[in-house]
């Protein structure tokens, strides 16, 4: 009997082991990629998918955050135009378009691979991160969208689908 319930007691530990590792390789986080004839973005699958022809929009699966992603073609007239040139006609209409929120910070040069610019704004519980990024005559604005309980949280995350960001030229 007492032998009997040792083998009991390990087939069911060997059993506990198998489905704890069965468990963490089917929780574990995948990268994915989007791409469309104006940008490649990476994320991870804590995020589903909801995108348009030339829009990738991000809804986190648990906070219901949101990250959007657009591309700009612009107008003959700016091509030759940088970034610093643009931005401030740039923030007006976004602001314009945003009532209420509150810029907290703005910053120059956030992607080493291309002209930008990133703003932080607040509204009530709210905060918002746009990034603009200029190559040509194409600008990405990415946007991310949080409850202010979640926005630092997911940053890292929202860091490392920004900085994966790159222009397609045909």
């Amino acid at each position: 009997m007492n032998k009997r319930f040792k083998v009991i007691i390990a087939v069911f530990l060997i059993f506990a082991i198998i489905v704890s590792i069965c468990f963490v390789f089917a929780t574990r986080v995948k990268i994915k990629n989007y791409s469309n004839a104006n940008f490649i973005v990476k994320y991870d699958s804590t995020w589903k998918v909801k995108n348009n022809d030339n829009e990738l929009d991000l809804i986190h699966k648990k906070t219901k955050s949101e990250i959007r992603i657009q591309c700009k073609i612009l107008d003959s007239n700016y091509i030759d135009d940088t970034l610093v040139d643009l931005i401030d006609d740039i923030i007006y209409s976004i602001e314009q378009q945003n009532d209420g929120y509150e810029l907290i910070n703005r910053t120059s040069d956030v992607s080493s691979k291309y002209e930008s610019y990133s703003f932080l704004y607040e509204k009530d519980d709210e905060q918002v991160l746009v990034n603009i990024y200029k190559k040509d005559a194409k600008l990405i604005l990415a946007y991310y969208k949080a409850d202010s309980k979640y926005f630092d949280i997911l940053l890292p995350s929202v860091d490392d689908i920004f900085n994966s960001i790159e222009f397609v030229f045909e």
